[in-house]
């Protein structure tokens, strides 16, 4: 991997949840699967981007691996990136114990992942973006423009705000209040760290970001409260 400059942003400061810990990694899913059922989350990503059996696809900010391992069966390779190597790790034991023989691990983040292959026909971007300051998700999505073919795929989810900022108390506090009922306790208190230190921005900012990288957004679904998805093609 090719070094950054000394001002370059350091995804792996870990702004927010540190998923460098590993008691933090190892309760990942049993986090996440009280909210979250991956086989449906690759079914739907899969019909969004019409993902074919020979299709190369690249799932950056992987976490454990559970959506890789889905989507997996759905096309031909999967680069799975992430910039913690304990959640890499934890993927790799999963591709090993399951006996996956198309799935790459990779420990990069979405600004120093260097992909030193063919141009790619799907990106998946999962709930990662938001750990980026806004001026670095810019960079961050053109980075994955330029990995794609032409005519490529994008599937971004993340979460991503619409209300009125006067009333942003009202809304984070019903959300949270949400989240605690849906998935307990401690992944409210994710959320409120979330929140605090983390970067998710406006659905206006994130989509001039979109086009002005290069995209054409083909459509935007918000199934659940403050997360937008946004299926996009490189033209």
């Amino acid at each position: 991997m090719k070094s950054k400059p000394k001002w370059y942003y350091n995804e792996a400061s870990h702004s927010g949840i540190n998923y460098s810990n590993q008691e933090i990694v190892e309760d990942y899913d049993n986090q996440h699967t009280r909210f979250r059922n991956y086989k449906t989350e690759a079914d739907k990503i899969s019909q969004a981007l019409g993902l074919k059996e020979n299709d190369v696809i690249i799932d950056m900010g992987c976490g454990s691996g559970e959506l890789s391992i889905e989507l997996s069966e759905k096309c031909k390779k999967i680069y799975t990136v992430d910039i913690s190597q304990q959640m890499i790790d934890l993927c790799k034991n999963k591709i090993s114990k399951n006996e996956i023989d198309n799935i790459i691990p990779i420990c990069a983040g979405l600004l120093t992942y260097q992909h030193n292959d063919e141009p790619v026909d799907a990106v998946i971007s999962n709930v990662v973006l938001h750990h980026l300051p806004d001026f670095w998700k810019m960079i961050a999505l053109k980075n994955i423009y330029n990995i794609l073919k032409p005519g490529g795929r994008f599937f971004l989810f993340d979460i991503v705000f619409s209300f009125p900022v006067e009333n942003h108390e009202e809304y984070i506090s019903n959300w949270l209040t949400m989240m605690k009922e849906k998935a307990g306790e401690k992944m409210m208190e994710e959320s409120v760290v979330h929140i605090r230190d983390e970067f998710s921005t406006y659905d206006w900012i994130l989509e001039k970001m979109i086009e002005l990288t290069g995209f054409k957004i083909m459509h935007i679904a918000d199934e659940m409260p403050n997360t937008k998805a946004f299926i996009c093609i490189k033209e």
